[in-house]
């Protein structure tokens, strides 16, 4: 999972992602919901999700945003 901000809404968003994200620490850009595109540099870091924590978007690798 990747969490960003965005500054349009002023919220945390979550990017779910099936490989693991800190194998490659290159920014990508995400599609957010508010409508806008977002640079985020990838971090090894990982944080604890709670089971109920929904994610905003789902891809299958990275590479789907590079």
């Amino acid at each position: 999972m990747i969490s960003f901000g965005c500054k349009t809404t002023g919220s945390l968003r979550r990017l779910k992602v099936d490989t693991d994200p800190s194998s490659d620490t290159s920014p990508i850009e995400v599609p957010c919901p508010c409508g806008e595109t977002h640079r985020v540099t990838v971090s090894p870091y990982r944080r604890r999700r709670t089971a109920d924590e929904p994610f905003d978007l789902e891809v299958k690798s990275l590479d789907e945003l590079r």
